[in-house]
Order: C-alpha cells, then structure tokens, then sequence
C-alpha cells in the first residue's frame, strides 16, 4: 500500500506550454482526441481501436483516486481545452521510479510539443519529486515517439516481444529510461528541461503517441 499519492505541482509550464492536471471538465477534448484511431494506436499496446476502448482510456486518466498515478493535460496559448497528455504511472514509493506516457491531438504533431512536454514534467519528476529513475516505452515501429525520449536524453535499455490475445503477431516493444544521475548530466552538459540544447536544436518534427 502507498503512503502518499502523487504530490501535483499545480501547473507546471515550458516555452510553448503549460501542464496542469486533468479534470473532469476536460473529458469531451480528451474522448475527442482518444477517438481518433490514428492517437489510439500506439496508446495501448496491441489493442484494437474500439470507441469503448477509447472511453475507458478516458476515464482513466481521469481517475485521480489512484495513488501511483498523476496525469497532466497539455495546454497551449489559444485554446481553452488540452491538447493532449503526459503522464507518470506505475509510480512505486520505495523504489523511487515510474513510468512516463504521453499523447498528443493529431492536428498538433509535428510541432515538437511532446517533447517538450515530456521534458518539462521530467524537470519535475527529478527536481521535484525526486524520483531516482523513469522508464518509458513505444512500439518499435514508433519512430516518433521514440525520438520523443530520445530528445530527452532517455536511453534505450532493451526490446521485448508484448504478445496479444487471438492470432494478431506478437508486437515489438522498446524500453527507455532515465536516472536522476544521468538527468544531472545532461542538465551540466546544457540541455534544457524542454527537449532542447543551448544551440536551439529541437525536435519540431519528432512527436509521439505513447501512453500506456
């Protein structure tokens, strides 16, 4: 059993972007973007698109009860609903790690949003929370989710095959991680909490879809 839940910054904000953690206000934008079949294919892993399925998603993400969750909506200047979310999961105490999720409306990929994103909520979850490790994962076919972490400084650790049910291929997965020693570092070398170096090489046209 859990001590404490999750403890949530009230916003959190990058260059282009705030996070503050969903409500259920915001549950007609995030059905509108988990029912699109195209966000929802690499939200779960290996799961068929169904409006059910989208709903349940949904309503997880909103269910602020459990203690080893927290889920940021993504807001950006102009619009009054989030444009998607990034995650902490599978949060346990003692070890001091979790795992990372995000997702994004496909009307804002390509816009190096999620990497952003991504790299602001790890500022937090290092400096803030101060956790000792988070893991992510994508589909090895994900090539822009990948470069989502990638870009910040997440380090490829392994491959597995996730079997699904009835006859479907298995599906190949990839596991990214990051410890608070090697955040450090990257933080002395001059990376920014937003996925970018003190050149300005960013990842405009690196965006994923990645929540488990």
């Amino acid at each position: 059993m859990f001590a404490e839940k999750f403890r949530f910054s009230p916003e959190l904000t990058g260059e282009r972007l705030a996070l503050r953690q969903v409500e259920k206000k915001d549950a007609p934008a995030l059905l509108g973007i988990l029912s699109d079949p195209q966000v929802m294919k690499y939200v779960t892993q290996g799961s068929l698109f169904s409006f059910g399925r989208s709903r349940r998603v949904a309503a997880e993400l909103l269910n602020d009860s459990r203690p080893d969750s927290m889920h940021y909506g993504i807001w950006i200047p102009g619009t009054n609903v989030p444009v998607g979310v990034v995650s902490l999961q599978n949060w346990r105490q003692e070890q001091k790690d979790a795992m990372i999720g995000y997702m994004l409306d496909r009307k804002f990929w390509q816009q190096g949003l999620a990497t952003e994103a991504v790299g602001v909520l790890l500022q937090y979850v290092f400096a803030g929370l101060l956790l000792h490790r988070v893991e992510g994962r994508c589909h090895a076919v994900n090539t822009a989710s990948e470069r989502v972490m990638q870009k910040n400084g997440m380090v490829l650790e392994r491959t597995f095959s996730h079997k699904r049910m009835f006859f479907a291929a298995p599906l190949e997965m990839k596991i990214y991680s990051l410890t608070n020693l090697q955040y450090q570092a990257l933080q002395d070398k001059g990376m920014t909490s937003d996925g970018k170096d003190l050149k300005g090489d960013s990842a405009q046209q690196s965006e994923g879809r990645n929540m488990v």
